[in-house]
């Protein structure tokens, strides 16, 4: 049986005896995989694993076999790091706590490998998580972990929601809304009656796809400054109901100043950055972090500002940061300030 080859400048490509496997992040996204076989469909139970070195001039140098059973994984866990085996990890996932692999070495030479002998979707790293959430892999531990969950739409009242909404969207304009606006939808429905309901008339417009209305809840939400509507755009936003505009949802969260969204809009952000490849829908999570400007807000935005990202992401953080005076120096900054005596230089 011929090897099918992808070629990818310096990335290893992994292949089982019957199925071919890219370690390419955009392999089996861009119809990579053989016919009929998702990316995550790699067989735990598959005995042997080529790993090509592929470079581009000697794409077939550095081709070395090894047993599946001979590699181990260190998992990265908030009590401590473990090591087990590659195969037990893919059989158990990564359980309630998130945890991921860290390193991979050969058990019988202890030589470290790269990570990229794990298959794309058995990572969990942010760049795997990311394109599990997009759809455009699957996840290899249904309901265990990676898969988004379904959006529970059930409201109490409906037909009084149903109402409301009518009401409210009869006096609303199309398009942006602007304090005017507000000022006169919400006469019909006092602040802090629509404030109670809002939530409930969001949840209900999302799960019967009624996108237009719920365009214009949310922007009412946001130009009134309703928090309420916060929680229940999140879920929105994490579940596996594909929302058309997020944007506007992103921007929403942003006005009520919503610092619970911060995880929601960080996998946001990596979903545009990795499965979307969509910097500016991107640097908009960013602007979200720097005008909600909340604690938990301005820490992930210092923390992209100091990490590494694909250009300019790093420029938009720090750019963010300084614009609302939040921005501190990376550690490795802040050591390039001092002299080896601990001075001030």
């Amino acid at each position: 049986m011929s090897l099918l080859m992808k070629e990818a400048e310096h990335q290893p490509v992994v292949f089982t005896r019957a199925w071919a496997y890219s370690a390419d992040p955009l392999a089996g996204v861009s119809g990579g995989n053989c016919a009929g076989v998702s990316s995550s469909s790699v067989s735990i139970r598959a005995t042997y694993v080529v790993i090509a070195a592929i470079r581009r001039r000697w794409p077939w140098w550095g081709v070395t076999l090894i047993r599946l059973d001979d590699l181990l994984v260190v998992i990265d866990h908030p009590f401590g790091s473990g090591e087990v085996p590659l195969s037990q990890w893919m059989a158990n996932g990564p359980g309630p706590r998130n945890a991921r692999p860290v390193q991979v070495r050969s058990k019988s030479t202890g030589e470290e490998l790269p990570l990229t002998v794990i298959p794309l979707a058995y990572r969990n790293s942010r760049e795997s998580r990311a394109l599990i959430q997009a759809g455009r892999i699957a996840s290899p531990w249904p309901g265990r972990g990676g898969d988004p969950p379904a959006f529970d739409g059930e409201v109490a009242g409906p037909g009084e929601i149903d109402s409301a909404v009518a009401s409210l969207v009869s006096l609303l304009p199309r398009g942006p809304l602007d304090g005017e606006a507000v000022r006169e939808a919400l006469p019909l429905m006092p602040g802090p009656e629509f404030a109670l309901l809002a939530p409930s008339m969001v949840r209900r417009l999302a799960a019967q796809g009624r996108w237009a209305e719920f365009e214009a809840i949310i922007g009412l939400a946001g130009a009134a400054g309703v928090a309420e509507v916060g929680p229940v755009l999140c879920e929105l936003l994490d579940s596996s109901l594909r929302v058309p505009n997020p944007w506007h949802v992103i921007d929403v969260l942003a006005q009520v100043r919503f610092d619970d969204s911060v995880e929601t809009l960080e996998r946001q952000f990596l979903r545009f950055v990795y499965a979307d490849n969509d910097l500016p829908s991107a640097r908009r999570c960013l602007r979200a972090f720097a005008a909600i400007n909340g604690t938990r807000s301005r820490v992930f935005l210092n923390l992209i500002s100091w990490g590494d990202w694909p250009p300019p992401i790093r420029e938009w953080a720090v750019q963010e940061l300084e614009a609302i005076g939040a921005r501190v120096p990376s550690p490795l900054e802040a050591g390039e300030t001092r002299d080896g005596a601990g001075r001030d230089t």
